[in-house]
């Protein structure tokens, strides 16, 4: 069967040998799950990037892992956070501590919230996975950085 033309499109892995910036601490065995990876490199001429991982319950999730240090990006940032639960798709089965500009914010529900180019975020701090919480980020990447879309 031939090999079809858009296929070069879908991400199934984690990028190999990915190195996060020094502000992110999203790989940890027994903790996270990463799923797949999208930039420039993984998808050639891609200007719009994500990171897909779980969040697994257990190990020292109970106390807390922070996942990001105070940081402010030179571009607009997706981020969410979804639980596991299908009874009630809105509990996030873990509590966040995620400051933005400098205030304190405790999360307890799935949520996506986006971050303005310049604007202070983190640090992250996830406590108490009681499920399994879905992380998703999603920014400008490659030729995308610093463009203006209309």
């Amino acid at each position: 069967m031939a090999e079809k033309r858009n296929a070069k499109y879908y991400v199934f892995k984690d990028k190999p040998d990915f190195k996060p910036p020094a502000w992110e601490h999203l790989t940890s065995p027994g903790f996270t799950r990463r799923l797949a990876y999208i930039d420039e490199e993984t998808v050639p001429g891609a200007e719009f990037g994500c990171e897909s991982l779980w969040l697994l319950p257990g190990g020292k999730s109970r106390e807390g892992r922070k996942m990001m240090d105070a940081h402010a990006s030179p571009h607009g940032t997706f981020i969410g956070f979804f639980g596991y639960n299908y009874e009630d798709i809105h509990d996030l089965g873990a509590e966040i501590e995620f400051h933005i500009g400098g205030e304190k914010h405790t999360i307890k529900k799935s949520f996506a919230a986006f971050i303005p180019e310049g604007l202070e975020h983190g640090p992250l701090i996830i406590r108490n996975i009681r499920r399994p919480v879905f992380h998703f980020i999603a920014r400008p990447c490659g030729e995308g950085i610093g463009k203006k879309y209309a």
